[in-house]
Protein backbone atom coordinates (compact mmCIF):
# COMPACT_ATOMS: atom_id res chain seq x y z
CA UNK A 1 0.00 0.00 0.00
CA UNK A 2 1.59 3.35 -1.09
CA UNK A 3 0.78 6.61 1.50
CA UNK A 4 0.32 9.56 0.13
CA UNK A 5 1.24 13.42 1.51
CA UNK A 6 -0.48 16.14 0.84
CA UNK A 7 2.27 17.11 -2.03
CA UNK A 8 2.16 13.79 -3.06
CA UNK A 9 0.58 12.90 -6.52
CA UNK A 10 -2.54 10.53 -7.69
CA UNK A 11 -4.96 9.71 -10.09
CA UNK A 12 -7.82 11.55 -8.63
CA UNK A 13 -10.66 12.78 -10.56
CA UNK A 14 -14.59 13.23 -10.84
CA UNK A 15 -16.78 11.85 -13.98
CA UNK A 16 -19.94 13.34 -12.50
CA UNK A 17 -21.35 10.09 -12.10
CA UNK A 18 -23.24 9.11 -9.42
CA UNK A 19 -20.97 5.53 -8.61
CA UNK A 20 -19.82 7.29 -5.61
CA UNK A 21 -23.50 8.85 -4.07
CA UNK A 22 -25.07 5.04 -4.17
CA UNK A 23 -24.99 2.56 -1.76
CA UNK A 24 -24.49 4.64 0.90
CA UNK A 25 -26.13 5.40 4.32
CA UNK A 26 -22.84 5.99 5.66
CA UNK A 27 -21.81 9.17 5.15
CA UNK A 28 -21.14 10.82 8.70
CA UNK A 29 -21.82 14.17 9.90
CA UNK A 30 -20.28 16.71 12.22
CA UNK A 31 -21.66 19.65 13.85
CA UNK A 32 -20.06 21.72 11.11
CA UNK A 33 -21.92 19.95 8.66
CA UNK A 34 -25.06 20.30 10.35
CA UNK A 35 -25.13 23.89 10.82
CA UNK A 36 -23.63 24.99 7.47
CA UNK A 37 -25.63 22.34 5.37
CA UNK A 38 -28.74 23.94 7.36
CA UNK A 39 -27.33 27.43 6.52
CA UNK A 40 -26.65 26.40 2.71
CA UNK A 41 -30.07 25.07 2.44
CA UNK A 42 -31.82 28.10 4.12
CA UNK A 43 -33.54 25.60 6.38
CA UNK A 44 -33.65 25.19 10.21
CA UNK A 45 -30.88 22.66 12.41
CA UNK A 46 -34.17 21.05 13.33
CA UNK A 47 -35.94 20.77 9.79
CA UNK A 48 -32.40 19.54 8.30
CA UNK A 49 -31.64 16.85 11.47
CA UNK A 50 -35.53 15.53 10.99
CA UNK A 51 -35.43 15.44 6.57
CA UNK A 52 -32.17 14.24 6.20
CA UNK A 53 -30.50 12.27 8.99
CA UNK A 54 -30.43 9.51 11.27
CA UNK A 55 -28.38 8.48 14.05
CA UNK A 56 -26.15 5.88 13.72
CA UNK A 57 -27.25 2.89 16.29
CA UNK A 58 -24.23 1.09 16.55
CA UNK A 59 -21.96 4.15 16.86
CA UNK A 60 -23.45 6.66 19.11
CA UNK A 61 -23.92 9.43 19.15
CA UNK A 62 -23.28 9.81 15.25
CA UNK A 63 -25.09 10.83 12.86
CA UNK A 64 -24.90 10.15 9.40
CA UNK A 65 -27.55 11.28 6.01
CA UNK A 66 -30.15 9.42 4.93
CA UNK A 67 -30.27 7.29 2.00
CA UNK A 68 -32.89 6.98 -0.35
CA UNK A 69 -34.75 4.86 -2.88
CA UNK A 70 -34.12 1.21 -4.40
CA UNK A 71 -30.04 2.28 -4.74
CA UNK A 72 -29.74 4.08 -1.47
CA UNK A 73 -28.28 6.98 -3.14
CA UNK A 74 -27.54 9.97 -0.81
CA UNK A 75 -30.42 11.96 0.05
CA UNK A 76 -28.24 14.91 -1.22
CA UNK A 77 -27.52 13.86 -4.57
CA UNK A 78 -29.00 15.40 -7.37
CA UNK A 79 -30.03 12.27 -9.55
CA UNK A 80 -30.99 14.49 -12.19
CA UNK A 81 -27.56 16.20 -12.59
CA UNK A 82 -25.89 13.66 -10.97
CA UNK A 83 -24.17 16.63 -8.61
CA UNK A 84 -23.76 17.15 -5.03
CA UNK A 85 -26.72 19.47 -3.60
CA UNK A 86 -24.25 21.01 -0.93
CA UNK A 87 -20.97 20.84 -2.56
CA UNK A 88 -19.22 23.40 -1.47
CA UNK A 89 -20.00 22.44 2.21
CA UNK A 90 -19.88 18.60 1.87
CA UNK A 91 -19.17 16.34 4.55
CA UNK A 92 -15.36 15.72 5.21
CA UNK A 93 -15.82 12.19 4.70
CA UNK A 94 -16.79 13.32 0.99
CA UNK A 95 -14.15 16.19 0.80
CA UNK A 96 -11.66 13.21 1.22
CA UNK A 97 -13.08 10.48 -1.25
CA UNK A 98 -11.40 8.47 -2.32
CA UNK A 99 -8.86 9.20 -0.37
CA UNK A 100 -8.76 7.18 3.37
CA UNK A 101 -7.05 8.66 6.40
CA UNK A 102 -4.51 7.40 7.65
CA UNK A 103 -3.20 9.50 10.02
CA UNK A 104 -5.09 13.27 9.32
CA UNK A 105 -2.60 15.03 11.93
CA UNK A 106 0.36 14.23 9.72
CA UNK A 107 -1.90 14.61 6.82
CA UNK A 108 -1.49 10.89 5.24
CA UNK A 109 -3.79 9.26 2.95
CA UNK A 110 -3.81 6.00 0.93
CA UNK A 111 -5.65 5.74 -2.42
CA UNK A 112 -8.28 3.32 -2.59
CA UNK A 113 -8.71 3.79 -6.09
CA UNK A 114 -12.89 3.20 -6.43
CA UNK A 115 -13.48 5.35 -9.47
CA UNK A 116 -14.83 2.91 -11.94
CA UNK A 117 -13.89 5.32 -14.87
CA UNK A 118 -10.58 5.91 -13.62
CA UNK A 119 -8.62 9.05 -13.50
CA UNK A 120 -5.81 9.94 -16.27
CA UNK A 121 -4.13 13.21 -14.76
CA UNK A 122 -2.11 13.39 -11.75
CA UNK A 123 -3.24 15.91 -8.98
CA UNK A 124 -1.61 16.72 -5.99
CA UNK A 125 -3.45 15.57 -3.03
CA UNK A 126 -3.70 18.74 -1.63
CA UNK A 127 -5.46 20.55 -4.67
CA UNK A 128 -8.20 17.70 -4.75
CA UNK A 129 -8.71 18.08 -0.96
CA UNK A 130 -8.79 21.61 -0.47
CA UNK A 131 -10.11 22.37 -4.27
CA UNK A 132 -12.32 25.42 -4.72
CA UNK A 133 -14.24 25.55 -1.18
CA UNK A 134 -11.50 24.83 0.98
CA UNK A 135 -13.51 22.59 3.55
CA UNK A 136 -10.60 20.49 4.12
CA UNK A 137 -7.84 22.47 5.71
CA UNK A 138 -9.89 25.13 7.29
CA UNK A 139 -11.83 22.51 9.48
CA UNK A 140 -9.38 19.49 9.74
CA UNK A 141 -8.41 20.83 13.39
CA UNK A 142 -11.85 20.74 14.32
CA UNK A 143 -12.71 17.55 12.43
CA UNK A 144 -9.72 15.96 14.26
CA UNK A 145 -10.96 17.15 17.47
CA UNK A 146 -14.76 16.27 17.16
CA UNK A 147 -13.17 12.01 16.20
CA UNK A 148 -11.70 12.20 19.39
CA UNK A 149 -14.38 13.12 21.51
CA UNK A 150 -16.07 10.66 19.77
CA UNK A 151 -14.08 7.97 20.77
CA UNK A 152 -14.39 9.38 24.08
CA UNK A 153 -17.91 9.29 24.47
CA UNK A 154 -17.91 5.56 22.94
CA UNK A 155 -15.52 4.51 25.30
CA UNK A 156 -18.42 5.89 28.05
CA UNK A 157 -21.80 5.61 26.31
CA UNK A 158 -23.65 2.15 27.79
CA UNK A 159 -22.63 3.87 31.14
CA UNK A 160 -24.64 7.37 30.89
CA UNK A 161 -27.87 7.49 31.65
CA UNK A 162 -30.59 7.71 28.59
CA UNK A 163 -31.10 11.31 29.68
CA UNK A 164 -27.27 12.10 29.98
CA UNK A 165 -27.16 10.90 26.16
CA UNK A 166 -30.37 13.17 24.79
CA UNK A 167 -28.62 16.19 26.23
CA UNK A 168 -25.47 15.02 24.64
CA UNK A 169 -27.09 14.35 21.29
CA UNK A 170 -28.80 17.81 21.49
CA UNK A 171 -25.90 19.54 22.48
CA UNK A 172 -23.81 18.50 19.72
CA UNK A 173 -26.01 18.77 17.34
CA UNK A 174 -28.77 21.22 18.33
CA UNK A 175 -27.64 23.84 20.13
CA UNK A 176 -26.59 26.37 17.21
CA UNK A 177 -27.14 29.25 16.00
CA UNK A 178 -27.24 28.91 12.29
CA UNK A 179 -28.18 32.06 10.82
CA UNK A 180 -24.83 33.54 12.59
CA UNK A 181 -22.03 33.26 14.60
CA UNK A 182 -18.61 31.65 13.95
CA UNK A 183 -19.05 27.73 13.01
CA UNK A 184 -15.70 26.47 14.35
CA UNK A 185 -15.77 28.46 17.45
CA UNK A 186 -19.62 27.41 18.15
CA UNK A 187 -18.65 23.90 17.41
CA UNK A 188 -15.77 24.22 19.53
CA UNK A 189 -17.44 25.47 22.38
CA UNK A 190 -20.24 22.51 22.80
CA UNK A 191 -17.33 20.00 22.04
CA UNK A 192 -15.58 21.06 25.37
CA UNK A 193 -18.87 21.32 26.63
CA UNK A 194 -19.87 17.59 26.26
CA UNK A 195 -16.11 16.65 26.98
CA UNK A 196 -16.19 18.79 30.59
CA UNK A 197 -20.32 16.62 30.74
CA UNK A 198 -18.52 12.77 30.53
CA UNK A 199 -14.65 13.41 31.98
CA UNK A 200 -15.72 12.08 35.40
CA UNK A 201 -17.44 9.09 34.18
CA UNK A 202 -15.39 5.96 34.20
Amino acid sequence: MGYLTLYAKAKLGCKICDKCCINRGDIKLTPINVIEISRYMNISIEDFLDRYTQKLEDEPPELVLKAVGKRATCILNDEKTNMCKVHSVKPMQCVTFPLIPVDLKKDIFYNQNSCPYGAKEEIKVIDWLNGKDGIYLKYKKVYIDWINLIEEIQKKWQKLSKERQNEIYRILFYDYDNKKGNVKHMVRKNIKKVRDMIKHQK
